[in-house]
């Protein structure tokens, strides 16, 4: 990857921190943004274990404009540029749309939704001013398809994740940068394990997933590793499907 600067928001843990394993294992320089700045610390030492060319952890509230300024300053301050914007971080209450707080609605778009659109506008500007271009990945979710009375709200910011995007990209394109997005299917991290080591769970996937089993953070970062790759500068403004199959199911 020649050392490509890449900043995962959200990458201290889970999908995030995959994403960062993948990227590290291709000798990438790894800003780690998180809302937890110890946890990020951490995360950017460990990656550096994994190939990490070099690894820093940044505390950044993707929903505050003036933090995610801070750790664009930041990232260009100790690496000189930025190649690959990872915009991952995100959040899912799991509340029953009827039981729900015009507050906690409102959080979840201004994580979701507007985190990814501060986290993107700052980044580009910066790598038009470079000049060679870029690349933005946007993590979606199946959700941007599909939901449930306990996800309308995550239904909804990432629904809208997908269209901005889509609009990024047809912005962007003439500079150089392209953006596309990931949407992960079920994937097993440390806060989801209690639920899929469950046997009826893991017996659930065997019917609804096609490949059999549940996806790593790792599946995840491969995508990532792939769009921000030469290969990938004629993939434009798409979303890559990543839950094996799942969603080719018919129900």
């Amino acid at each position: 990857m020649n050392e490509q600067v890449v900043i995962v928001t959200g990458g201290a843990r889970g999908i995030g921190f995959g994403i960062g394993t993948c990227f590290a294992r291709k000798g990438a320089r790894l800003v780690v943004a998180d809302l937890d700045l110890d946890a990020a610390s951490k995360a950017a030492n460990e990656l550096k274990t994994h190939g990490a060319a070099d690894a820093i952890g940044v505390r950044c509230d993707v929903s505050v404009r003036s933090e995610v300024e801070a750790m664009i300053e930041r990232a260009v301050a100790v690496f000189g540029r930025i190649d690959v914007l990872v915009n991952n971080a995100g959040i899912c209450p799991f509340i029953e749309v009827m039981d729900m707080t015009p507050e906690t609605w409102q959080q979840t778009l201004d994580v979701n939704l507007t985190g990814a659109f501060h986290c993107t506008q700052i980044a580009a500007r910066r790598m038009i001013a470079q000049g060679d271009g870029g690349r933005v990945v946007f993590i979606t979710s199946l959700a941007e398809n599909v939901t449930g009375p306990a996800q309308v709200d995550y239904g909804a910011s990432k629904g809208g994740l997908r269209m901005a995007m889509a609009g990024f990209a047809t912005a962007l394109g003439k500079h150089g940068i392209t953006c596309n997005a990931v949407a992960p299917g079920m994937i097993l991290t440390p806060m989801t394990a209690f639920h899929w080591d469950k046997p009826e769970n893991a017996a659930f996937l065997k019917t609804r997933v096609p490949v059999g089993r549940i996806g790593t953070p790792e599946d995840i970062g491969h995508a990532c590793v792939f769009l921000a790759s030469p290969e990938a500068a004629y993939i434009n403004g798409v979303t890559l499907r990543v839950d094996g199959g799942h969603q080719a199911v018919c129900y």
